[in-house]
């Protein structure tokens, strides 16, 4: 689908993930707007990068009091946008114990209620703990009605089973060998466990009513581990929750309020609370009554999401070719508030640049030229690898191209990984609408696209000679999947990599307890979700299908169980 036109998360049409719903969409804005005095504070030259509310307290060499300092040298005319202003909860200066107007005793706080904290949540209300949920929204956020994972019921159920090795070599080679091995082997043990628990929750047990992503389209009984279709093995490990993407996060509240967890909204985490020892104790959060700490017998849980909606830690993390020229979250409180507590009290992180997770802005295997007129990429790649490809190219944009016989070519680029997120229609009317640029000729394309003439005609007359052999010499795509570019009118469209979340976040260990600069626990300190790292890098790998969603179920999960006593930290 073609999403370049649209701007922050007001998006119109279908999302490869349905990212929003309507109703979540309008909830969030509603939302964002209603947020007083939400510009990020950021550190003016010789503060030291401390404001009563709303800084950016970095670690190591890259860490800048002044943003107006570039971090990352500067490439052309990209710049790193935000995917908006967001409201800074994390406090840098130590709050002063007169400034706290409650005081509670409690087993654990939850910081944040998105997937990864409801699982968090949930898991430690069901092992006996006294457990609250503070979210800085007035409701928590859910992106997606997918979770994934290898071995669940749901899985077996429809006979499914994967050669995990060869999907560990997979993820080790998308994170460059820097993502932490005993991570990825944890999940791989442990994630059917975890999605079976949450899944028991919900009111539809019909394991028929969860169904594979891949065949939830035209392909409904695909059962390959993975698309061979694909250049790359894109897995076949994504399942379908059977409920709105819009309606979750009401679908969890209430199934957390029955397990006994005391939901907070409107009530960010601001600050933690540590011992001489340097032990978490609890964390302070700030009421319309003021700020009112939390003491945690057992620990606190960092699940705050990503930092999409700060300006100075995308400036300082990530690098600026890396960052979208459009972003999807609607989740507006992601400001690294749990990143910035962490670091505060010793924290380790990724190091930097910190990835993004990216999707390319038309997900069908269209041709793709750069501003130069060329091809750049074998076209049907995974969306993350496609995607990474697109920014790389000159101004970090690209064409796609298709002629007025789309309708009935693109049955040859018809996949299950690309059926099952939407009709066929809707991928023809992105590429011919009116966002699009159409001409009768191929030179006059090439001019309404403002790139070299001669230079894009022979691209396009080189793929039509080749189609007609049904070999690509120069990139490999799928011989039998090449179309023809010759019925005019001619249309091109513009593309941009979008933005779903930053995947950057705090070191921890497989039972998800955050880690120090020496790689050591902080005892009483945990993370879930993008608040947490170690397994990604240069983006997310979208060929490892719902890892990420998975991962927050896992977390989640395992931090229960930790914390309640039924393994071992």
């Amino acid at each position: 689908m073609n999403r370049s036109t649209h701007e922050g998360a007001e998006r119109e049409g279908l999302s490869r993930r349905s990212f929003l719903s309507g109703a979540a969409a309008a909830a969030g804005l509603a939302a964002f707007a209603g947020l007083a005095g939400c510009a990020p504070q950021t550190a003016s030259s010789g503060t030291g990068g401390a404001s009563a509310e709303g800084t950016s307290a970095s670690a190591g060499a890259m860490q800048t009091t002044d943003p107006s300092q570039a971090v990352w040298p500067v490439v052309e005319e990209i710049e790193v946008n935000a995917a908006g202003e967001g409201e800074i909860a994390f406090v840098a200066d130590p709050i002063a114990a007169d400034d706290i107007v409650a005081t509670h005793d409690v087993d654990v706080v939850v910081c944040g209620l998105g997937p990864a904290g409801d699982a968090a949540a949930l898991s430690c209300a069901e092992h006996g703990l006294k457990t609250v949920a503070v979210e800085k929204q007035p409701n928590g956020n859910y992106n997606s009605a997918t979770i994934g994972g290898t071995n669940s019921k749901i899985h077996q159920h429809w006979g499914m089973t994967y050669d995990t090795e060869a999907w560990l070599a997979d993820a080790m080679i998308d994170c460059s060998f820097q993502g932490d091995v005993a991570l990825y082997r944890h999940w791989l043990e442990a994630n059917g466990e975890a999605v079976d628990w949450y899944v028991s929750h919900f009111d539809n047990q019909n394991l028929d009513d969860y169904p594979l992503t891949f065949a939830a389209g035209d392909f409904p009984d695909f059962r390959d581990e993975w698309d061979k279709t694909s250049m790359s093995r894109s897995w076949n490990t994504s399942l379908n929750l059977p409920y709105p993407p819009g309606e979750l996060a009401g679908i969890l509240a209430g199934i957390l309020q029955n397990a006994g967890v005391e939901i907070r909204y409107n009530t960010p985490a601001c600050q933690l609370v540590t011992d001489d020892a340097g032990k978490v104790t609890g964390v302070i959060v700030k009421s319309e009554q003021g700020y009112e700490q939390y003491n945690c017998a057992k620990g606190v849980v960092l699940a705050t999401g990503g930092y999409e909606f700060n300006q100075q830690m995308l400036e300082e993390r990530c690098r600026p070719r890396s960052v979208p020229g459009h972003w999807l979250t609607g989740a507006f409180g992601n400001t690294g508030d749990g990143h910035q507590m962490g670091l505060a009290v010793g924290a380790a992180e990724d190091e930097f640049p910190q990835p993004i997770a990216l999707d390319p802005e038309q997900l069908m295997p269209y041709v793709r030229v750069n501003k130069l007129g060329k091809r750049f990429t074998p076209e049907y790649e995974p969306y993350g690898h496609l995607a990474m490809a697109i920014q790389a190219q000159p101004g970090t944009y690209d064409f796609y191209i298709v002629d007025s016989a789309i309708g009935e070519k693109i049955d040859k680029i018809w996949t299950p990984s690309s059926s099952c997120y939407g009709p066929k229609e809707t991928w023809v009317a992105a590429a011919t609408s009116e966002n699009a640029l159409k001409a009768d000729t191929l030179e006059e394309l090439a001019e309404l696209m403002e790139v070299p003439v001669d230079e894009f005609v022979a691209t396009i007359e080189r793929w039509n000679e080749m189609a007609a052999a049904g070999k690509d010499e120069d990139f490999n795509f799928p011989g039998d999947m090449m179309m023809t570019i010759d019925t005019p009118p001619f249309y091109a469209t513009k593309e941009y990599a979008d933005g779903l979340n930053t995947c950057g976040g705090l070191l921890v260990d497989t039972e998800c307890r955050v880690l120090n600069k020496e790689r050591q626990p902080i005892e009483g300190l945990f993370a879930a979700g993008i608040t947490s790292g170690g397994m990604f890098f240069n983006t997310y790998p979208h060929n490892l299908n719902c890892l990420s969603h998975t991962r927050n179920c896992l977390m989640g999960y395992t931090i229960g169980k930790v914390l309640g006593g039924a393994t071992e930290a």
